[in-house]
């Protein structure tokens, strides 16, 4: 409803606390964010008179603001818990990190991260494997959707030409 936030479809939620798998229906709404979002602080009429923040104690870390996606698949878990020990990265655990980095993988809609999904789709934690393998549908098919889509514009031309 206007003006009504449902906390149950909060990226924040699904990205940081969720443990396990995160509902198909939400994977493609949750974009990009590996961990977490402020979109409802950013929209919030309440917020609107508030200065934005100088303190660099409040800035994002600039290195994951737009991160390079297939590095972060490739962290091992000692090197997940060495780079965020006391950060609030550290609370999504490392599989649920490896779980939104394979969905922000799918919603960027870029092949080439295809063989760093199959080697999460290898691991041993299914959650990590399932929305790994997930993501390597969600690419497939936009690949083929795409392809489609150009069919379509060059086949009235071909038609023409015969």
């Amino acid at each position: 409803a206007p003006r009504q936030l449902d906390a149950s479809r909060c990226i924040a939620y699904f990205t940081i606390e969720k443990r396990g798998a995160i509902p198909e229906e939400m994977r493609e709404k949750i974009g990009r964010h590996v961990f977490g979002c402020d979109i409802c602080q950013d929209v919030c009429p309440w917020n609107r008179k508030s200065p934005i923040t100088t303190n660099p104690d409040f800035l994002p870390d600039s290195s994951l603001v737009n991160p390079d996606l297939a590095q972060l698949a490739r962290i091992s878990e000692q090197e997940f818990r060495h780079r965020f020990r006391g950060s609030p990265m550290s609370r999504a655990k490392y599989a649920g990190f490896l779980r939104n980095v394979a969905i922000a993988m799918a919603n960027s809609n870029r092949s080439e991260y295809v063989a760093d999904l199959e080697e999460l789709a290898a691991s041993e934690d299914p959650v990590v494997s399932d929305h790994a393998k997930w993501a390597i549908n969600h690419l497939n098919a936009k690949k083929n959707q795409a392809q489609l889509s150009l069919l379509a514009e060059i086949a009235p031309s071909v038609a023409r030409s015969e």
